[in-house]
């Protein structure tokens, strides 16, 4: 990553004229650099200027080959913008197709196929319907962006497609300093070209592979090659230049007298003085700030908007009882501070939005505002537009990243970790096996902390995916009935879930083989791939135990009894047992699986992929039983 300051981009590179094709681009069968790839972005260009209006206009055209059946899907075209009271406007649209070896081969998408969308009171969709997608097809699409919001969108190089060449043209309005990030590997060139008397700037990579999701992957954008951009300074009519949050005390104050943020933290919510009173007499605060969250989790809605600063303000989210989660969580820090709490708002980047560089004060590497309750030395964060979670627990997605406390005298850079809560599951199982080796049985299983928010979520979502999900995956045939739920609504307790299952016999010759490995959340080894680009990223510290007693029937016994054992990772950061012995028929079986740390380096790929294959191949090896 580099930072560079800049007060205003050159020639690019020439391209072919929309709709015309070259015999180079129509003999591409697979990517020379990416060759799992199922289709390619041959060229994504774009550049953004000023009319006389100061909105910015962008130009963007994207060119790409579909290779293989799978990569049809790229075809489904959709480009969002911010629709509500034209703050951006997508026109000019142009798309072709060209399928060589067809009369014609470049066909121009009509108007018709090109429509627009509408997902919410924020957000529109143009979408372009492609006909005849097929391997071989070459996509080109162009649009224009008006926004009257002088804000640079980050401009990505990379994508999961791979893309042979990109290039972004910034030109910079006068009076206006930008400051910019580059995110990119050293092994991958960047082509950066300034020309100050033109005000522009202009960035170009080429030949980059695609970045594809994989399991425990951190976001994707923290690994995208890619360039951020952040207004620095504005320089006055009479001279002199004001500069705009170049330090996080900068950004603190800009952010604390803005009406659409620190403003709102002071509005008098109508809340009816018999509420306030009874919450004030709440005498511990963690059960007062308690009171409060709950009270705004249940009673206002998030409306699906996400921002950190107020959309419509508190008090216009008050009165609606819904809005964008900046709204609801200004709200419900304005409620807190009410309450006589001591109260700050906390800038989050959610795992999903990217890490946050603690060097660099630019606002959009945060994708949320949070609420940061300090009682008694210990910190608490709540959200009130995520999914449910207690108060004495940090929201599961923002576990391992850093956030930005706002506070005049408390300004901070903070990390958010978690040692002690755990995703942690206890399963129980009483079962019988049967003369034909088939197997019945109970199990109990009993989630607490992120486990039982987890499976909490997924109960909550789809009861019959639940089940798919958390047991059914671990052997054909496996069914499961009578299941119970217990303790939905106590967040103190385990969630506790009681069900019977049924396993059919699998035979070989005279020989019955039985799998041991059931429920234990490791239904084989989640790291198949080769190569890894990514940290792994588990969220928060595993601790999963399985208990088993089966009784076996007179009539079978064990060929072999496998060995009890123990894996350590070598820095003990996971840690993996086995426990077998059989007594008067009865099978008595313990899996235990425990880490120390969460988040594993992708330069650790191969030692904790190795490790989880070893596991998985222990934990599934099946038990022989035959006749004496």
């Amino acid at each position: 990553m580099s930072l560079v300051f800049i007060s205003l981009c050159t020639a690019q590179t020439t391209l072919p004229e929309p709709g015309e094709f070259t015999e180079a681009e129509k003999a591409i069968t697979e990517c020379p650099f990416d060759k799992e790839a199922d289709a390619v972005v041959i060229f994504d260009e774009a550049s953004a200027d000023t009319d006389e209006q100061h909105k910015l206009i962008y130009i963007r055209r994207t060119r790409l080959k579909i290779l293989k059946p799978k990569g049809n899907r790229y075809a489904n075209i959709s480009i969002p913008y911010y629709s509500r009271e034209e703050i951006e406007y997508i026109s000019d649209i142009e798309a072709y197709t060209c399928n060589p070896g067809t009369d014609p081969e470049v066909k121009r998408v009509p108007s018709s196929a090109i429509f627009r969308q509408k997902l919410n009171d924020y957000w529109s969709v143009v979408k372009i319907a492609l006909p005849n997608v097929q391997p071989g097809t070459i996509i080109e699409y162009k649009y224009i962006t008006t926004a009257k919001s002088y804000r640079i969108k980050d401009w990505n190089f990379q994508r999961e497609l791979p893309v042979m060449h990109s290039h972004f043209s910034l030109a910079v309005m006068p009076n206006y300093a930008f400051s910019y990030r580059v995110f990119k590997s050293e092994r991958l060139p960047i082509e950066i070209k300034k020309r100050e008397r033109e005000g522009r700037i202009y960035f170009e990579m080429n030949n980059i592979a695609g970045l594809r999701e994989e399991p425990f992957m951190d976001a994707e954008k923290d690994y995208l090659q890619h360039v951020e951009f952040q207004m620095s300074g504005y320089q006055g009519t009479f001279g002199g230049t004001t500069r705009y949050m170049t330090t996080w005390d900068e950004v603190t104050r800009e952010l604390m007298t803005d009406a659409s943020f620190g403003v709102q933290l002071n509005k008098n919510i109508p809340l009816g003085p018999e509420w306030l009173s009874s919450v004030k007499a709440i005498t511990p605060a963690f059960e007062r700030m308690s009171a409060v969250y709950n009270f705004v989790y249940k009673n206002i809605n998030w409306n699906g908007t996400r921002s950190i600063t107020a959309v419509d303000g508190v008090k216009e989210t008050w009165d609606k009882k819904q809005g964008s989660s900046g709204d609801v969580n200004l709200l419900l820090i304005n409620l807190l501070k009410e309450a006589e709490l001591e109260v700050y708002p906390l800038l989050v980047s959610e795992r999903g939005h990217g890490k946050v560089d603690p060097e660099t004060p630019f606002i959009d590497q945060f994708s949320k505002t949070m609420a940061c309750v300090l009682i008694a030395g210990n910190k608490y964060v709540l959200d009130a537009t995520g999914p449910y979670t207690p108060p004495f627990m940090i929201p599961f997605s923002v576990i391992n990243t850093k956030a930005f406390l706002v506070a005049k005298k408390k300004s901070a850079i903070i990390t958010l970790t978690e040692t002690k809560k755990k995703d942690r599951n206890l399963v129980l199982i009483q079962a019988r096996i049967d003369d034909n080796g088939a197997m019945t049985g109970k199990a109990i299983i009993q989630s607490d902390e992120y486990a039982r928010l987890t499976r909490m979520r997924a109960w909550q979502n789809d009861k019959d995916r639940f089940k798919e999900n958390y047991y059914t995956t671990y052997e054909a045939g496996l069914k499961v009935d009578s299941l119970e739920m217990h303790n939905l609504e106590n967040d103190s307790l385990s969630l506790e879930q009681q069900f019977n299952f049924s396993l059919p016999p699998t035979v070989s010759g005279d020989y019955k083989l039985i799998n041991l490995n059931l429920f234990s959340g490791i239904a084989k080894n989640p790291f198949i791939s080769d190569i890894r680009f990514t940290n792994i990223d588990f969220g928060c510290l595993q601790s999963h135990c399985v208990t088993e007693s089966i009784e076996l029937p007179p009539s079978l016994k064990i060929e072999t009894l496998p060995k009890n054992l123990r894996m350590i990772m070598p820095d003990t950061s996971i840690t993996f047992s086995r426990l077998m012995d059989v007594k008067d028929n009865e099978l008595r079986v313990k899996y235990e699986i425990s880490t120390t740390r969460s988040v594993f380096a992708a330069d650790e790929y191969e030692y904790v992929k190795d490790f989880y294959k070893r596991m998985a191949g222990i934990m599934n090896e099946q038990i022989v039983l035959r006749k004496p």
